[in-house]
């Protein structure tokens, strides 16, 4: 009875590390490319750019997404307008990019949205955004679709609130509005996403 007691509880045993071996192997990891564009608002005006994905990652779990990590190049920062803004938006005021050379984007949480009609996002992304050495929390809806043997994705978002990651130049929270006038730069970034697995 005792050796029949020990043998099924080496089974249970290997059973278990089986089990535990193959959904660790479940869990594959793939390296994306792709880039971002950014747009900020003043007094009756934008201003638009580029930003390049230096390197990433994202897990799955069969078809599912439910990882990931982005490396942000923020001097590859481009901008449709003059030369002269693109070296401002580099500087201390804003981005600082000598100082800061990389942003990253860590994912922390993947649900599907259900239900959603065709060309709807189909799920929502949680994850820790780092910006001039500030990391919070950010949230948005994606669209990820099959393509090939590999998965691309596009989300179209905001940064609601600039100046948490120390961009506070002319912002209405750190001065008048009064006294901005026309050069009052909102504090919302609208970001558009796009990537897909190598």
């Amino acid at each position: 009875m005792k050796k029949l007691i020990i043998i099924a509880m080496a089974l249970v045993a290997s059973m278990s590390f089986a089990a535990g071996k193959k959904d660790a192997k479940a869990a594959v990891k793939m390296d994306v490319t792709g880039s971002l564009k950014w747009t900020g608002y003043g007094v009756g005006k934008s201003h638009a750019g580029d930003l390049t994905i230096k390197s990433g990652s994202v897990e799955l779990k069969g078809e599912e997404l439910v990882g990931g990590e982005f490396v942000i190049d923020m001097t590859s920062l481009k901008t449709g307008d003059s030369p002269k803004l693109e070296g401002h938006l580099k500087s201390p005021d804003f981005f600082d990019v000598e100082k800061f050379k990389e942003g990253t984007f860590k994912i922390t949480k993947v649900e599907s949205i259900k239900g959603g009609k065709a060309g709807d996002p189909t799920h929502k992304i949680t994850g820790d955004l780092t910006i001039k050495g500030k990391t919070h929390k950010e949230v948005f809806a994606a669209s990820i679709t099959k393509e090939g043997k590999g998965f691309a994705a596009s989300a179209a978002t905001e940064i609601k609130d600039r100046t948490q990651y120390d961009i506070i130049y002319n912002s209405g929270k750190f001065k008048a509005v009064s006294a901005l006038g026309d050069k009052l730069i909102q504090d919302n970034i609208k970001v558009e996403l796009n990537v897909k697995t190598k």
